[in-house]
């Protein structure tokens, strides 16, 4: 249903599930292990954190600056390892700024594992950390490519904004499908919006899974739709781009809890990029 509105036991039992099962293993594996088969560059990069706010009530947005000399460059769709003071942890996340962009931005969502937990009740501006940049799924603006549609759940919405952010301004289209349990933790919509609006390339759709659209109220003009991202949404869009662009000139990116990759992955009519690393 779509409305107009005017703005992841050890014990096996019947009741694991595979969001459960993904919760396990990212707590029984570490961020490195899970990732020792990917890309790196060779060294770390020392970066102060330039500014650090709350996005919405789980997530914040870190803002790092390089250290002069020491440049951080990636491609969209790129993460970093992540090394922080006090413990040898070590955290992973996506970039959703701009690789263009001075300062390297990761949004961070809430959680005890060491990493997110001190962004969430210790970092502050003027505090040190390390950065390395990994990851094989990435596509810059030169690719070639005449249409990207991108899929994202939650704070996996990093490295496809980042995507985004480095390509509106090319001849390429880009489609966004954006889902959320709520819209408070749907991040960046408001910079999503101004983008769609000033960029005739670039547009997206929204999809809230645990708030009705009538509990939002009746005060903005974005359509936000009830429901998950489904394979009929994404199949029926790549058979309308197929007439326009031709197979061979799409391609899908997917980020999101690995439950919903697996089953979008498995489900669509057009190959899926994605990496499942958390």
């Amino acid at each position: 249903m779509t409305t107009i509105l005017a703005l992841r036991s050890l014990r096996v039992t019947p009741l694991l599930t595979s969001a459960n099962l993904s919760r396990i293993m990212s707590t029984t594996t570490t961020h490195l292990e899970r990732t020792n088969g990917s890309s790196r560059d060779p060294g770390l990069r020392d970066c102060t954190v330039s500014s650090i706010t709350d996005i919405s009530p789980t997530v914040k947005l870190l803002k790092l600056a390089p250290v002069p000399k020491q440049q951080v460059t990636f491609k969209p769709g790129q993460w970093v390892d992540f090394f922080i003071p006090g413990t040898d942890m070590i955290g992973g996340y996506s970039m959703c700024s701009d690789p263009r962009s001075p300062l390297l931005e990761l949004a961070i969502k809430y959680s005890n594992h060491p990493p997110a937990h001190w962004v969430h009740k210790s970092c502050k501006a003027g505090d040190d950390v390390q950065v390395r940049v990994g990851g094989d799924v990435h596509l810059e603006p030169s690719s070639g490519t005449k249409a990207v549609l991108l899929v994202g759940g939650g704070i996996g919405i990093n490295p496809l904004l980042s995507i985004i952010k480095a390509g509106v301004d090319s001849s390429t289209k880009y489609h966004l499908l954006y889902s959320a349990g709520t819209l408070e933790e749907l991040i960046f919509w408001y910079d999503l919006e101004e983008m769609s609006v000033n960029h005739e390339n670039f547009t997206v759709e929204y999809f809230l899974t645990r708030e009705t659209v009538k509990q939002l109220g009746s005060n903005n003009f974005v359509k936000f739709q009830s429901g998950r991202i489904t394979p009929e949404t994404i199949n029926k869009l790549v058979d309308d781009w197929k007439n326009v662009f031709g197979a061979d000139g799409i391609r899908c990116f997917l980020c999101g809890p690995p439950p919903m990759i697996d089953y979008l992955s498995k489900n669509v009519e057009v190959k899926c990029e994605y990496e499942k690393w958390w």
